[in-house]
């Protein structure tokens, strides 16, 4: 393994979670983004269940019987809970734990790709009307880019500017 190799490997894997981060400042303002809109959409979907299934991914709740939408909408709202976490862990690398904030590039890039690849897998009907249109592709596509954009930024060293203790 080369040395550029093992430096990679050890900025995905740090020994220690502090709050030391040499990758590039924009890969903290990046996922600072993420971050704020991953909680929106979390929290709106824990909150407007129902709405978000039925308007944002056109689910067609009135075509299932009663316990069956009930039945949905509880693994809506479990699956938003559970992005919830996930990024309450990734404002905390974010806020104290700079270290791991490749490590968390990784992971949500690695969870938005096989998400996308269930989705494709179980795909369902939708609400006639409401298609999951070209504006929804594009914006998973930007997220995806997002995430692969700050991880590469996360493991790129920063250049360092000159202090004046540096000019002889």
């Amino acid at each position: 393994m080369t040395a550029g190799q093992a430096s990679m490997l050890n900025r995905l894997f740090p020994r220690q979670a502090d709050n030391t981060f040499a990758g590039h400042r924009a890969a903290l303002w990046l996922l600072g983004l993420f971050i704020a809109l991953k909680l929106a959409m979390s929290v709106n979907s824990i909150l407007n269940t129902a709405s978000v299934a039925t308007g944002a991914d056109g689910l067609p709740l009135d075509s299932y019987g009663p316990a069956a939408a009930q039945a949905v909408l509880m693994l809506f709202a479990l699956t938003a809970l559970g992005q919830l976490t996930i990024t309450v862990f990734a404002l905390a690398a974010l806020i104290r734990y700079r270290a791991m904030v490749p490590f968390i590039y990784l992971v949500l890039l690695g969870e938005q790709l096989a998400r996308r690849f269930i989705v494709q897998d179980y795909s369902v009907v939708r609400t006639e009307g409401i298609p999951a249109g070209w504006y929804v592709t594009a914006g998973l596509l930007a997220l995806l880019a997002l995430l692969t954009l700050g991880l590469v930024l996360s493991l790129i060293s920063a250049r360092r500017r000159p202090s004046r203790n540096d000019i002889p």
